[in-house]
């Protein structure tokens, strides 16, 4: 559940930023950032 909650985190932020889309392009793993 924490890499769950962790990922909608992070998807929020990308999203804000604009930059999700090509962060899941690039495949980044969660625990890298």
């Amino acid at each position: 559940m924490a890499g769950i909650l962790r990922e909608h985190g992070f998807t929020r932020v990308f999203a804000l930023k604009g930059g999700y889309g090509a962060w899941r392009k690039a495949e980044y793993p969660l625990e890298d950032k």
